[in-house]
């Protein structure tokens, strides 16, 4: 359905301006196809990552964050931070298929935000899995997600865990908050 409408809306636009439908249709088609492999690859290289993770007895971080935040220089490189603490890192985006659909309290039409609180719910079934949530401002619709992901994870007895990235001048209050995590969870053994 969603391809369907993007489809419309493409020739649409490209329509007026007198670019032939079959192009477009040609390019789409490759466009969703590029999309479905890149999927494929990150779900594949995170299941990858978490058979290694429970192979070795290791704690996985699900480290959820708007596709910006992959940026290292926005980041922060919090990802290698957690690696280097002992964790394996998987996005969001690498588990969030594997929940089904649920209801959350707030609306929910974004597609980062169904991928977001689809892998916090997926965190509460899984013991070795615990989701961090990078936000930049906190405000806004970040307010909201991080409320629903709280509620999400802490209606199972998982710890919440976030990180304002926007407020990082140096990491010792991110490592501060991680070790805080991890020796939670420890503790929770």
């Amino acid at each position: 359905m969603f391809k369907v409408k993007i489809k419309a809306i493409l020739d649409k636009y490209f329509k007026e301006l007198k670019i032939k439908q079959s192009e477009v249709n040609k390019a789409s088609d490759e466009a969703f196809l590029a999309y479905d492999d890149y999927l494929y690859k990150i779900r594949e290289k995170g299941k990858e990552f978490i058979l290694n993770a429970r192979e070795t007895h290791k704690p996985i971080i699900v480290l959820a964050g708007r596709p910006y935040h992959q940026d290292p220089q926005v980041n922060h490189g919090i990802d290698k931070l957690i690696a280097d603490m002992g964790a394996t890192v998987v996005s969001e985006e690498s588990i969030s298929h594997l929940n089904n659909k649920f209801p959350v309290k707030v609306l929910n039409q974004w597609t980062y935000h169904s991928r977001l609180y689809s892998a916090a719910k997926y965190c509460t079934h899984e013991d070795d899995m615990n989701l961090v949530q990078l936000v930049s401002f906190g405000c806004g619709l970040d307010a909201v997600t991080t409320d629903e992901c709280k509620l999400i994870l802490e209606s199972k007895g998982k710890i919440y865990t976030q990180i304002k990235i926007d407020e990082i001048t140096n990491l010792g209050a991110v490592k501060i908050r991680l070790r805080s995590l991890f020796a939670a969870l420890e503790g929770r053994k």
